[in-house]
């Protein structure tokens, strides 16, 4: 028997990779999903170029598409699996292979973003299961984003100088300027970075323990952590931010800033959300300002937040007061379920700590992302993302002159966040 045994029995696998048993020292597999990607060879090549992490390295590659995928989508992913076999033959390097699988005709119901990581992912997990080696880290990447020469050995370094590291998440920086693409799309993927990096500081300075990126690009967990959370799921879209919301609340998640990725700004009508339909309206000209949340919505969810501790010394009359007493929008979105809920917290735990921890399972980053989005339909407005990281910023760091631009505010939040 191997720690992920009852896992993989209920997962699909490509008999031709699964039959290739890996390396003795195999420490790092590399999981990358691929439909329709012209420039692979760039982020293969940027893997090959890093530095050794102390252990071999194995890259994961599923080229899939779906039963109803156009033609030129047929011919791009047949042109990318010779490219990706022709790279392999001529590269040969010790410690390093790539295991390439063509999936096609992927039912619709099920084709997507999701089912491609999840097949690249599952069959990482196969290859640590094969060495029965828990410890062993999956890195997800996408076949669109190039990494650092550190990218593999600062992950291996943050596992092995950390050994209750059950995932993290890894630095990423978009492409800003250049002459790549058009200046809309410049313009868009720093409003659209500015507005993730905007969203994730204001969470932390509202209290949330939970506020992490969850970029598909750029995260890592370990193998038998991603095991026992049951695995990657078959969202078409959003599957990073539903997935790693399982491993986060488990402690021992880090971020990892001593190296980055870089995704493509492109923009992709693949997913319904995200990056690409974002960047995609920039480039048709459909947008020029890109709007967020409004700065008070987390001035409220820090006042929120900041009493949770004393929530548990409470009864339900105290509960109550403290409940009437709340911001408008935090009153009004948990008014219904607050009592119900603190009662269930508080009978459950036998300490404080506890306490802390259930409530955080119970508010948690989705349920905090569904506040944001009521208290914007019924208290605030939305305001671009240009005003409102320069008034959180003014009313964070008052030593701080907010610049003119979303540029400026982009690279002082790398800063702030790469700190």
């Amino acid at each position: 028997m191997s720690f992920a045994d009852a896992y993989l029995e209920k997962v699909s696998l490509d008999p031709f990779i699964d039959k290739q048993f890996p390396g003795k020292d195999l420490a790092i597999v590399v999981a990358i999903p691929a439909c329709n990607e012209p420039d692979i060879l760039k982020t293969i090549s940027s893997l090959f170029h890093c530095r050794r992490p102390g252990g071999a390295v194995e890259i994961i590659i599923i080229i899939n598409d779906a039963e109803s995928a156009a033609p030129d989508v047929l011919s791009q992913n047949s042109l990318t699996e010779k490219e990706l076999l022709d790279y392999a033959r001529t590269h040969q390097r010790e410690g390093l292979r790539m295991l390439i699988s063509r999936r096609s005709g992927i039912p619709d119901r099920d084709a997507g973003a999701g089912l491609a990581r999840k097949m690249a992912m599952d069959h990482a997990l196969s290859r640590f299961n094969h060495l029965n080696r828990p410890d062993g880290i999956i890195l997800s990447l996408d076949a669109d984003t190039t990494c650092g020469e550190g990218y593999l050995a600062e992950v291996a370094h943050q596992f092995r100088d950390h050994p209750d590291t059950k995932g993290c998440s890894i630095r990423f920086e978009h492409p800003i300027e250049g002459s790549t693409f058009p200046e809309s799309v410049y313009n868009g993927i720093t409003q659209y970075e500015l507005h993730l990096r905007y969203y994730i500081q204001a969470l932390r300075y509202a209290g949330h323990p939970h506020a992490y990126h969850t970029v598909g690009s750029a995260f890592g967990v370990r193998a038998d952590v991603y095991a026992a959370q049951g695995g990657m799921n078959k969202r078409k879209a959003g599957e990073d931010f539903y997935f790693l919301q399982k491993i986060i609340p488990l402690g021992g998640f880090y971020e990892i800033n001593t190296t980055r990725v870089m995704p493509s700004p492109r923009p992709s009508d693949r997913v319904g959300f995200g990056t690409g339909p974002v960047i995609g309206k920039f480039q048709r000209g459909e947008t020029a300002e890109l709007k967020t949340y409004h700065p008070d919505v987390f001035s409220d969810l820090k006042e929120f937040l900041s009493s949770v501790p004393s929530l548990y010394t409470a009864n339900q009359q105290s509960w109550q007061l403290v409940l009437e007493n709340y911001p408008a929008a935090v009153r009004a979105y948990i008014q219904h379920e607050f009592i119900s809920r603190m009662e269930e917290i508080r009978r459950n735990s036998a300490r404080e700590s506890t306490f802390i921890k259930r409530f955080y399972r119970w508010f948690n980053m989705f349920r905090t992302l569904k506040y944001m989005n009521y208290a914007h339909q019924h208290h605030y407005s939305r305001i671009t993302v240009l005003a409102a990281a320069r008034e959180f910023i003014s009313r964070t760091d008052p030593g701080f002159q907010p610049a003119g631009n979303a540029k400026d505010l982009l690279l002082y939040l790398r800063e702030i966040q790469k700190g």
